[in-house]
């Protein structure tokens, strides 16, 4: 197993974990594949390692389901995206009338605020919300960009940056951002 896996896999272990368990477990798996590599073959170990994950897995994700940390955490983020996706198309449609210039330099204006407020708001309601957020916003400016062809390209990137950029500054407005735990 490389080590490059290794890592990818403790953070996942590390991040279903509650934190106040997650280093002395994850040190003691470690420990553990550490001697079965030196006393048995590095099949059998890696074999023992992986059930070891499997298992863990299983109970760890039901644990985090159970406190529904995830849920409130997505329902948050996915509200305040639908929240900022409804500002913005109302803004836009209010700026229907004005011309292209004065769009082009409003509508990034208004998608930052908006992006930063929901930001704000959702780093207020639940830890972790607004990261949710930023991806989601990420996620929808990169569809836009693959599907759209209307706007100049550098109109299309500046918002694909701005709009996660705002949702973080947004965020770290709250004073809460820099307690989550990456």
């Amino acid at each position: 197993m490389s080590p490059s896996t290794l890592v990818r896999l403790h953070w996942v272990l590390a991040w279903l974990m509650p934190s106040a368990h997650a280093e002395a477990l994850l040190g003691d798996l470690l420990e553990e594949r550490r001697l079965r590599q030196q006393a048995e073959s590095p099949a059998s170990a890696t074999r023992w390692y992986w059930m070891q994950l499997a298992s863990s897995l299983l109970v760890l994700l039901w644990t985090s389901l159970q406190r529904g940390s995830w849920f409130i955490t997505i329902a948050t983020a996915v509200a305040s995206f639908i929240a900022a996706v409804g500002i913005q198309l109302v803004l836009q449609s209010a700026l229907m009338t004005t011309s292209k210039s004065v769009q082009a330099v409003i509508v990034p204006l208004s998608f930052a605020a908006t992006l930063a407020a929901c930001g704000y708001v959702a780093a207020s309601i639940r830890l972790g919300a607004a990261r949710l957020l930023a991806f989601l916003v990420f996620a929808a400016s990169c569809a836009m960009l693959a599907i759209s062809t209307r706007a100049p390209l550098w109109y299309d990137w500046s918002l694909l940056v701005l709009g996660p950029v705002a949702t973080i500054a947004g965020a770290a407005l709250s004073g809460r951002l820099r307690r989550v735990r990456l």
